[in-house]
């Protein structure tokens, strides 16, 4: 609270600071100046005007506790979720979330999430806030508003179903590239290529809730269907 517009001057203690609280500054940027605290465990950014979480946040490997509530982020950095995030503009996280093997609990409330990542599904969560969002049946089908498919991503998606690799070899570069170039699938762990089509489905009982979203990926609309 001493309305920071920059970092202080940190080197002396870049090999032993654990907790670094910057609550209630002005930074309008993340200080990128921690990625070289190899010791970070705590840091604490809540009440600023910061608008994205670098991806290399990932970097401060020591890093168990990280609060950005009370900013303006509207998305959260790939491959991490944020323990604390609550009251921010965050409309989407990512799949990823997923590999956050030890991630026990988070608060996202007070944001503009429609559904939480199937990927969730996976963690041993035990305290989960998630009140005051958007994840109303009635504004599902806004969030979902899946775009027509490329014949790009079609043609491969039928190349990889009929093993068609195995059989020819003589592809061009630019196939090669196409077809090497998918995701997995949410809904049946297989190829996607492209951005695939976005689903909600509920859940009962998860996570001491009575029903929960889950946003999940199709590969093609007869996948889709299927789910």
């Amino acid at each position: 609270a001493y309305f920071l517009f920059h970092l202080p001057h940190l080197t002396p203690l870049m090999d032993t600071l654990v907790y670094l609280n910057l609550s209630f500054d002005n930074l309008l940027f993340f200080p990128v100046e921690v990625f070289n605290i190899k010791t970070l465990q705590v840091l604490v950014l809540q009440n600023n005007p910061i608008r994205e979480i670098p991806n290399a946040i990932h970097t401060v490997k020591s890093l168990k506790k990280f609060t950005v509530s009370f900013n303006l982020l509207s998305h959260l950095p790939s491959g991490r979720s944020l323990v604390s995030g609550h009251n921010n503009d965050i409309s989407f996280i990512a799949g990823d979330i997923k590999n956050l093997r030890k991630l026990k609990c988070s608060n996202i409330k007070e944001n503009q999430l429609s559904a939480w990542p199937s990927g969730i599904l996976n963690l041993p969560l035990k305290f989960l806030r998630i009140e005051n969002n958007f994840i109303h049946p009635l504004l599902w089908n806004e969030k979902i508003q899946n775009q027509p498919q490329k014949l790009t991503h079609l043609a491969a998606l039928r190349f990889s179903r009929n093993n068609v690799k195995e059989r020819y070899i003589d592809f061009t570069e630019d196939i090669k590239k196409i077809l090497d170039d998918f995701t997995v699938r949410d809904c049946c762990s297989g190829p996607r290529y492209g951005k695939g089509l976005w689903l909600i489905r509920r859940y009962r009982n998860t996570f001491r809730f009575g029903r929960l979203p889950f946003y999940f990926h199709a590969c093609s609309s007869s996948c889709h269907r299927s789910f």
